[in-house]
């Protein structure tokens, strides 16, 4: 675990969010309508209900790990505690986080996860800030 954990010396995230409003399914779901002749009616009704808000999601990237690693596991903290957000070892350096809530600010690390199951010492944090509705 001493080579591992010296190699996630990482220069750090690299950070981005993403915000859906909603708007293109609405464009797509309303030229298929319209290429289904249906009428105005039933593209208004349908269309309302593909707006159901903003999503927003997280993009994290990093540096991969000089020490021979299976993957890595993303760590996000916020204010249910620090929870792991991956089911299994991430075998890449990216990962999108779509669990994330408006108005909340959240905490990432990563760990990187040898061959035995053992993670390394955690990377730098990085902070995303949510926007709000």
């Amino acid at each position: 675990m001493g080579g591992l954990a010296l190699a996630m010396a990482w220069v750090g995230f690299q950070l981005g969010t993403h915000r859906h409003t909603g708007i293109l399914r609405m464009l797509a779901k309303g030229k298929h309508f319209l290429s289904n002749s249906l009428t105005s009616t039933d593209l208004q009704q349908r269309s309302a209900k593909a707006s159901t808000g903003p999503q927003h999601s997280v993009n994290l990237s990093w540096k991969p790990s000089t020490s021979a690693v299976v993957g890595y596991n993303v760590y996000r903290r916020g204010t249910l505690g620090v929870v792991k957000v991956n089911s299994a070892p991430v075998t890449g350096t990216t990962f999108v986080d779509d669990t994330v809530q408006p108005g909340q600010i959240y905490f990432y690390v990563t760990k990187a996860v040898d061959a035995k199951g053992t993670e390394s010492k955690p990377s730098n944090e990085v902070r995303a800030d949510i926007p709000s509705p």
